[in-house]
């Protein structure tokens, strides 16, 4: 399905881009680096979620999941330049904000009777405290794994789809979908 319609929508909604791509077609040749990374965690959510590493299981198992699926889309929101480190409140709105509009694009996809797994750029944030790993996600449905986890090179994707990606003065929040 590439029905211009929920590229539009998306845009409608506030991102700035968003492009189909087929999920076959993705390279997984960074997969180790992404993984190294996550395991590095700088970001501090390494084995704290069931969104990240090692909760989303191997790197075998991600790949085959995104691999099942026929149709992709992957949304972009450009903003004012933020610092997770400097601004984390306001970084913290932004990726919110981010969030609920990628979730409005998956759920207009969803009315057309598609089941669609979404992926997102960072920890999950419905639960105050995740039960990862005493006790199963208590909402799977409503999670957002992140990208890099499922080793996606999230650049590496943007940039196959033709679109510009931020400039020094600005910052970007990647959504993929899959259906």
């Amino acid at each position: 399905m590439t029905d211009p319609y929920f590229i539009d929508f998306a845009k409608s909604i506030g991102f700035t881009e968003a492009s189909y791509f087929d999920p076959k077609k993705i390279s997984f040749e960074d997969s180790s680096i992404l993984r190294d990374g996550c395991k590095a965690n700088d970001c501090g959510f390494y084995g704290r979620y069931w969104t990240c590493p090692p909760g989303v299981g191997s790197e075998e198992k991600v790949k085959n999941k995104i691999m099942s699926y026929d149709h992709g889309m992957i949304l972009q929101m450009l903003t004012e330049a933020v610092s997770c480190d400097l601004q984390p409140e306001f970084f913290a709105d932004i990726a919110h904000t981010f969030n609920e509009m990628a979730v409005m694009v998956k759920e207009e996809l969803e009315k057309t009777d598609v089941n669609v797994f979404m992926l997102g750029m960072s920890n999950c944030t419905i639960c105050e405290d995740c039960s990862y790993p005493k006790a199963a996600c208590r909402f799977p449905e409503r999670m957002i794994p992140c990208i890099s986890g499922h080793c996606i090179n999230v650049y590496r994707l943007w940039d196959s789809t033709g679109h510009r990606r931020a400039d020094l003065s600005e910052s970007d929040f990647y959504a993929v979908l899959l259906w």
